[in-house]
């Protein structure tokens, strides 16, 4: 067991070399709200401060190696985004089909008709616990996905559809609304905090927003509070006993991937990670058989038992789920997944400066950690690629300027739209 002045210093290190990775890519961008801040804001807490918390008040089980390994891994991932992310290039590759700015307001209402259409047959199945949405958030876990997950990301497409359009105030700020009211109807915390970084990443990458540090520092105090009421609305709070249990299930993301780590689980050479991928995309009506645990849901079953026979969720494992996939490589396949995060990120965050297009942002803000689509497993580069391709060809459709791609290999080519796309009739 890691003795606690030893967990500290390394946790401390860590969320060092985390931070400096913030800050560098601030300087880099010229504002202190960028496409790390969803990350930053969600795991500074989960992996850093309550594990702090939680380690002075409980301690740790956790062996040397495991909690060093945990938050090497993490520091590492940190620079590594940072890193390529911010690494100067000369070329951007283009997406297939050409693009135009129309039918962003009418393909952003339509998104959020079947939203609402989507999840009714939810809230008329549990109508008597439409004012206890986490409570339909637990008994939803199983079964409702088509339901559940779609309507959720279709609200959160019809919020960039009609940020992008040239719609009123009035009709932005309604369709943000219902969708808000949408989203928190699903009792989920973090697809409302999703909805929140989806509006602030619009503002700084597509209207061009440099927040400084104190603007920034009040964002990110607004965005706490709201993290806290989301917090206290949907937990059961029975006491301070029961806060302090509830609150503790916050930091388990280091705790439960130590867990494993010091465990004699055996490797699983890439499984979990390809079902994560795979398997969590099928949706239960087609495969009647599809098992509980798939993927990270594996470790849920060998560690938490009783919370899968009871489908009470599965508790979060981290950097666990590669770990047991990969073992002492875990570090060198996280730190090749956090090149490529960057360098897409890098991309894409020049392509929207270049196109102003919402398939762009939606690469985005996907790369920027916001859960578009909140299924709970696996990484779907894949289908956020085809939804941004589709919403590219959608808007098409009618228009009376099209655009086509014509990137070229210098910089200062990404510098305007107009150095980058040529209209065609």
């Amino acid at each position: 067991m890691i003795s606690p002045w030893l967990a500290n210093t390394v946790l401390i290190v860590s969320l060092a070399v985390f931070v400096r990775a913030y800050l560098f890519v601030c300087k880099r961008e010229g504002s202190y709200i960028n496409i790390l801040t969803p990350s930053f804001i969600i795991s500074v807490p989960a992996y850093y401060l309550l594990p702090l918390v939680y380690t002075a008040w409980f301690g740790t089980e956790a062996s040397p190696y495991a909690y060093i390994y945990i938050y090497v891994t993490l520091a590492v991932e940190s620079v590594v985004f940072a890193y390529f992310y911010t690494r100067p290039r000369t070329a951007i590759f283009r997406l297939p089909f050409a693009y135009a700015h129309n039918n962003f307001g009418r393909l952003g209402l339509a998104f959020l008709a079947f939203a609402m259409l989507l999840y009714a047959p939810v809230l008329l199945q549990f109508s008597d616990l439409i004012l206890d949405p986490r409570r339909i958030y637990e008994l939803t876990r199983t079964g409702f996905g088509a339901n559940f997950y779609i309507s959720s990301s279709l609200a959160y497409l019809a919020v960039i559809l009609i940020l992008f359009s040239k719609q009123s105030r009035v009709v932005k700020g309604f369709v943000v609304l219902v969708s808000a009211v949408v989203l928190s109807l699903h009792g989920s915390k973090g697809q409302v905090l999703s909805l929140l970084f989806l509006i602030i990443i619009f503002e700084i990458y597509v209207k061009g927003r440099r927040l400084k540090l104190v603007p920034a520092l009040i964002v990110g105090a607004g965005l706490t509070i709201v993290a806290i009421g989301a917090f206290v609305a949907t937990m059961s709070l029975d006491g301070p006993l029961g806060a302090l249990e509830s609150i503790s299930q916050y930091s388990d993301y280091t705790r439960n991937a130590m867990l494993v780590i010091d465990s004699n689980i055996p490797r699983q050479y890439g499984r979990l990670t390809l079902e994560s991928n795979i398997v969590s995309l099928i949706p239960r009506a087609l495969m009647p058989s599809k098992p509980k645990n798939f993927g990270p849901m594996y470790l849920d079953e060998q560690f938490y038992p009783e919370s899968l026979d009871q489908d009470a969720g599965s508790p979060a494992f981290g950097v666990g789920v590669q770990y047991a996939d990969f073992g002492v490589l875990a570090i060198v396949y996280l730190a090749l997944f956090a090149a490529l995060r960057g360098w897409l990120a890098y991309i894409f965050v020049r392509r929207l400066k270049l196109t102003r297009h919402p398939a762009d942002f939606i690469m985005v803000a996907f790369l920027a950690d916001i859960t578009l689509f909140p299924i709970g497993a696996g990484w779907l580069l894949p289908e956020t690629l085809l939804v941004a391709i589709f919403i590219r060809f959608a808007s098409c459709i009618g228009a009376d300027r099209v655009y086509r791609e014509r990137i070229r290999l210098k910089l200062p080519a990404i510098a305007s739209q107009a150095d980058g796309a040529e209209g065609m009739a």
